[in-house]
């Protein structure tokens, strides 16, 4: 696949996992933050050194093809009010999750309301970031399960492929309540029976 031009929001663990990991598969990767001068975006311009490229959200949004949403979900809704005419017609990918809203995890219904014509796919938020940091278990390779446009599979595939993932759709952006259903095994398992964080899972046929 060509080189893709990705703005990730966010420069936490999740977000500075995924970048890094596209960075090294040859895409050209923004980090968009509120603060480019904070803690987490320091930490990762010094790791990434030139290659790290760290701007407001709204500068990264701007040039990207696909934006990767790996903020708080409690900031979701004003990140894309704020920036909802840039987003149109873009591909986004949704790894945030509103915990303890009392809604839903995911935030479609936000940008069904604010950029409707955004192409959404529910990815990287069901699984502990260290799963993406290293989604090997022995020979075997982790699964990520996902929701999107179909159009857009192609694409998402492959950018859950250079995490070294491999990626399986479980249907179009209105499937996105069973990703979120793998969200709340995951804590059941990892959290609630104390198996730890890096747990994922593997979809076997015959």
């Amino acid at each position: 696949m060509a080189q893709v031009r990705i703005a990730v929001l966010g420069a936490g663990n999740i977000g500075g996992t995924l970048g890094r990991k596209w960075i090294d598969a040859g895409h050209q990767v923004v980090f968009g933050v509120s603060d480019p001068n904070g803690a987490k975006a320091q930490a990762l311009k010094a790791d990434l050194g030139e290659k790290a490229d760290i701007r407001d959200a709204a500068t990264a949004i701007q040039g990207a093809e696909v934006v990767v949403f790996a903020i708080p979900g409690t900031a979701i809704e004003a990140t894309v009010s704020a920036n909802a005419a840039a987003l149109d017609g873009k591909l986004v990918i949704d790894a945030a999750n509103k915990m303890g809203s009392g809604g839903p995890a995911d935030s479609y219904a936000v940008f069904q309301q604010h950029t409707p014509n955004a192409r959404y796919v529910r990815a990287f938020n069901a699984l502990g970031w260290e799963n993406f940091a290293d989604p090997q278990f022995g020979d075997i390779q982790a699964d990520l399960f996902y929701a999107g446009p179909e159009a857009d599979r192609a694409t998402t595939d492959e950018l859950i492929a250079n995490i070294g993932l491999r990626p399986v759709w479980l249907g179009g952006s209105d499937q996105v309540g069973l990703v979120d259903s793998l969200l709340s095994l995951w804590f059941a398992l990892a959290v609630g029976q104390h198996k730890g964080r890096h747990l994922a899972f593997k979809m076997l046929t015959r």
